[in-house]
This record gives C-alpha cells, structure tokens and sequence, in this order.
C-alpha cells in the first residue's frame, strides 16, 4: 500500500519557522501557476479532478508512451508530485511488500492509481493548509511528466493556445510580436506579423509602447498576460493605449480582432547570380504549398541554384515534412519511418509526386536550433545524396508526439514512436541509448547513392561545418539580453521618424554608429566589461587598510580597462552595425525588407553561395567518403524547440 503522514496541527503549526514560511511562499507562487484554472473547476472534488485528468493522463502514458512505463514508477511520480503541493512537514512512504504483486500491468495500473487517489482525498480532507482539488490532481500530473522525456507536455489554457498557434498557423488576434521592455517597463510591439494584420491596417505600429490593454496598465504585466490580454475571438474589439516617439502624449486605438494568418516562408529571394533562396520557418499546416509556391516564384524568375534555410526551425507536422521532401525527391522515395511501443507495424512514408526541383543544385542550411521536421528533410536531402547541408549540428530530436484530448481544455502531447531517416539511422540525442526504438548510435550507416558514411545519435551532422555569427559581451548588454533595455529598439523607433527619407537599401555608417553610441550612452547606458565586473566584486569585498593599499593599483587598472573597452567597441563594429540595420529597417519598412538585408550579409549564406555556385567545389563535397565524426557523448541542445506531430 502507498502510507503517507500528515503532521498534526499542533505540528504544524510548531513548524512556522523563517526558513517554513519561505517554502510556503515558494509553493504559493507555483500554486499561482495554476490559480486560472482552479477558477474553472473550483466546484469538481478530488475524485472528479482525479477521473478527469489525472487517471485518464496515466492510462494514456501506460498505454501509448514510446517506452514502457511500469505502473509502480508511474504512480510514484504522480505521488511525489502530490507531495510537491503540500508542507514539507508531509511525507509518504511506498510499503512494496503491502501491494498488490501482479503481473497483468493494466490490473496494477488501476490499483496503484486508486491507491493514489484515497491518498488525495485524504490530504484533501486534513491537511492543515487547504489545497485545491484541481491544484492536487494538477501536481500529481506534473510529477508524472517529470520521468518522461521532455517533449511530453501536459497542455491547458495558455500553453494549448500556444501550441495550436505555431502548428495551424493561425489564431483570433491583432498580428504583432510583443516584448516586455525597460526601464519604461511596458509592453513593445516588436515587430509586426505582416503588413495585412489587423493592428497594422488600423495603423500601430512597430515600435509603438503599448501602456493599457482595456484601460489595464502593463506595468509590471508579462507578455503571457499581455498576449491573452490581446487575443480573442474573430469580430470582437481591444483598445490599446500606444505611446509612439512622434507623439507627445499617449493615445487610444480600438481594433477589431480578426483571424491572423502567420507565414511559413518568411522570405523568397533571387540573388543577382540567379541563386535562390527560400527561408522556412516551421512546419505548420500549408507550409508545403507555401515552398511549393516559392519555388515556382524563383524558377520563372530563372533560379539556377537554391539554398533552403531550415535555421531556428523547430519543426512541425510531420506530414508537411515529407510533402515537402516530395518537392526535391524522386516518386516514391522513402522519406522517413517510424516506430512506436504501441503501434503493430512500422509506418513508412515515402514521396507520392514526381520532384518539384529535381536536379538543381541544392543547399540546406542548419544550425543548433534546426529539429525534428527540419531534421528529417535534412536527413532525406543527406541520405539520398539529393543536396548539401550546411552549417552546424541540429537538436537531435527524433521522436515523434501525437496529441491526446484529456478535457475540454487539456491535452496530452505524448511521445508515441521514434523516427528513422532512409538510411535507418536515428539522429535522436534525447532517448535513453538502450531504447529498442533507437538503433546504432554507434553504428555507421551509408547513404543510398553515393554510399557515403554517416551517423545516426547526434543530430544531423553537416556536410559542411560553417558556423554562424556568434555574439559578444557588448552586443548582449546593447541588445539588453539580461536587462530588457534594448538600445538598438530604442534607437530604431525615433531613427525612422528623424529620417523620413530612408530608404530601403540603408545600411548604417561610422557616422550612424557614433550617432547611436551617443544616443545610447545618454540613456545612461554603460558597458561593463568582464574585467570590470571582477574588479568592481574587488571593489566591493576590500574594506579598511587594504583598500587603501589597492586603491592606486585599481585606479590606474580601472584606467587600462577604459582603454579596453573602447577596444571592444572598435572590434564590435561590424556586429553592432549589422544589429543596427536591421532594427532600423524592419521598424521602418517591416521584417520583410530587414531581413532581406540580413541574408547579404549572413557568412553561412554567403558561404553556401560561394559553393553551390562553383560547380567543382559543390561537386568535391559529394566525393568525400564520410559526413561529419561521431558524436558518442553529444549533449542535447536546450532550446524550447517544437514538436514532429
């Protein structure tokens, strides 16, 4: 049996100590989590909380989860994580040689959970300090996501809304991107969807400081709140206070909220060579008519060569994945397979049409934040020898997740099969080595052509290891990483109201570079090298006689560290100038046009041009024998990347 001990009152109440009330505190502000929706189902008790979610989550992982689960370790998770709402004077004890010793897992599923459930109802009905039913049930959830992989999510509210946003592409809303920014400590519109949203055609724009939402001030709000604040159904209103840099004082626009539509393909473009270049965001519903298109774009323009940017795309659907794999490969390719604990047979999806582009020269760029769906066109591209990849390894994440209705405002998103590429290598880097569903992470496999060797584990590895440009101290503390005081925002939003000329073929100049060091500077902007930062912990750490004694060495130190600095500033030239463009043309002329700029200037393009358009270096990449080298103790990138559905 599962034996758990509440402390009495007169326990608990001796246990009020300083360090007690802070872990109150602590489990306070993670009760708020979920205080939203408490207010939907305050009246449901821990037995219809319990039927809802919680036994129907546990049934759905013990039955469909990619690897078994037994009963015992499910139901002690989902306990601990009980625990996790209470006291910590609360504790529990697993008593195996009291339970049930059966051999039929679904008998001793049922057991364990009706066991956990008593074990609910009690807490709910001592414990000294009152939890919700639905706050239990919900942390006993969250104790079971814990063993699972990472990519298994227990969806309600904010983070379903979400999730259905970035894969249908779409949702009831203004089309703007916000940030919280300081010191005004409001919320930014940073960029705008596209030039046809909603806040667009009723005239915000990017730029603007939003101060209200419905005569709420965002002070102090989180973009969280603020984006709910802001979406809605189609047809019904939000007033937004703006405050705008052409404008003395704020003012209030109401807008109608419509149905925005968020592309895919974020930018198509013919380089002056006649190399295309075609940049895909993620894998949502339509992304696959969506490159179609732009291929078609590009080839009547008279493309002879094309780069596919798959950078920072998280994936998508898996079906948009092949569909689009079908543009580049010959009927009836084998794209991927997969594999699953609760499936009969293997599935196998292959290409249905004949290739789009068929021979043309073909480059797909990566990098650290590329996965799942991004990864599987890379790994088609690389094992049917059909194109070149370039740049750094992806996120190694090939698992597959299927969305599981739980209620009617919870889902489960369950990892159900790992994926294979053509060649049958798995580039997964998550799931446990052993995994029968994970084969030959040290094993070579060949691609189906050339019969060049490649491995599996570690992501997909590049043809071609370029890397891209990397950041540095001032740039962060300019780009207000840490402190949400973005001076190159700031700059940009008065940039296009002082210069109403500017064109779309800007780039800043050493004279703009000075005009904006000062204009940061004035905002009290101070660059604190990494020297400067261990001096000033020096600084505060000396007292009395020593500090006397330091104090001349540190002043002419803290003078050859002024030098240093000014160095950087020199050496960050290139970097700051690039951040400035782009901010200034895309709060002038929107993302588009910035980022059109962008790829003139990006060394991983610029690399993938200069090769695919020699046909003899584009060749010897082909002729190696071997792509990349193992990677037996790859770490997985931590990136918040999206999901294979």
């Amino acid at each position: 049996m599962l034996c758990f001990y509440i402390a009495p009152q007169h326990t608990q109440r001796a246990l009020l100590t300083k360090e007690y009330r802070l872990s109150i505190l602590r489990i306070s502000l993670l009760l708020a989590l979920v205080a939203s929706a408490s207010d939907l189902r305050a009246e449901r008790s821990v037995e219809d909380e319990y039927k809802a979610l919680l036994w129907k989550t546990a049934k759905t992982i013990h039955q469909y989860y990619v690897e078994e689960v037994h009963p015992d370790s499910l139901a002690q998770a989902a306990a601990r994580g009980i625990f996790n709402s209470l006291d910590p004077a609360s504790e529990y004890t697993l008593n195996a040689r009291a339970q049930l010793d059966s051999k039929d897992a679904a008998r001793l599923l049922n057991h364990r959970f009706y066991t956990l459930m008593q074990m609910a109802q009690a807490i709910d009905e001592n414990a000294f300090y009152p939890v919700t039913a639905d706050t239990l049930i919900r942390f006993g959830i969250a104790g079971m996501m814990e063993i699972l992989d990472p990519y298994s999510v227990f969806l309600e509210k904010r983070n379903l809304d979400n999730f259905n946003i970035q894969t249908q592409g779409k949702y009831g809303g203004l089309g703007f991107r916000i940030q919280v920014v300081y010191p005004d400590s409001a919320i930014a519109v940073w960029s705008l969807v596209h030039d046809q949203t909603p806040a667009a055609l009723a005239g915000v724009k990017s730029g603007d400081l939003i101060t209200a939402i419905n005569n709420t001030s965002t002070r102090g709000m989180s973009a969280g709140v603020a984006a709910d604040s802001m979406r809605g159904e189609p047809g019904t209103s939000v007033t937004l206070t703006l405050e705008r840099a052409d404008r003395p004082t704020p003012f209030d626009l109401t807008i109608e909220r419509r149905e925005v539509q968020m592309n895919s393909v974020s930018l198509t473009t013919l380089f002056p060579d006649d190399t295309g270049y075609i940049k895909l965001d993620s894998f949502q519903k339509g992304s696959s008519r969506e490159v179609f298109n732009a291929i078609v774009e590009l080839e009547e323009q008279g493309m002879e060569r094309l780069i596919f940017d798959l950078r920072k795309n998280g994936g998508g659907y898996l079906e948009e994945a092949v569909q689009v794999a079908d543009l580049f490969l010959p009927r009836n390719r084998l794209v991927v397979f997969t594999a699953g604990r609760a499936f009969r047979d293997t599935a196998r999806y292959e290409t249905s049409e004949d290739a789009l582009l068929r021979d043309t020269p073909l480059i797909v760029i990566l990098n650290h934040m590329s996965a799942s769906a991004s990864e599987i066109v890379a790994g088609d591209i690389q094992d049917w020898d059909r194109g070149l990849v370039l740049g750094t390894t992806t996120v190694g994440k090939g698992s597959v997740q299927q969305i599981v209705h739980i209620d009617d405002r919870a889902e489960l998103k369950l990892t159900m099969a790992a994926w294979h590429t053509p060649s049958g290598r798995s580039i997964d880097k998550r799931m446990r080595k052993d995994s029968t569903l994970v084969r030959g992470y040290d094993k070579d496999f060949k691609t189906l052509r050339l019969e060049r060797i490649v491995r599996g584990s570690g992501g997909i590895t590049p043809d071609i290891e370029v890397s891209g440009r990397t950041g540095s101290r001032l740039d962060a503390q300019l780009s207000g990483f840490y402190s949400l005081n973005n001076q190159f925002f700031y700059y940009a939003r008065e940039h296009r109201l002082k210069y109403p000329d500017l064109t779309p073929d800007f780039v800043a100049s050493p004279e703009d570079l000075a005009a904006f060091r000062a204009f940061a500077e004035n905002r009290e902007f101070d660059y604190i090298s990494e020297l400067e930062a261990q001096v000033g912990e020096l600084d505060k750490v000396a007292e009395g006689e020593e500090y006397n004694q330091l104090a001349k060495p540190l002043g002419h130190l803290t003078d050859e560290i002024d030098k240093i600095e000014e160095q950087h500033w020199q050496e960050n030239e290139e970097l700051i100038a690039w951040r400035l463009t782009f901010a200034i043309l895309e709060k002038a002329f929107g993302e588009p046009v910035a980022e059109a700029y962008n790829v003139t200037v990006d060394p991983q393009v610029l690399e993938a041009r200069r090769i695919i358009a020699d046909p003899s270096e584009y060749q010897m990449w082909f002729d190696k024998g071997e792509i990349g080298t193992p990677e037996e103790d790859s770490i997985a990138q931590e990136d918040g990347s999206g999901d294979l559905q």
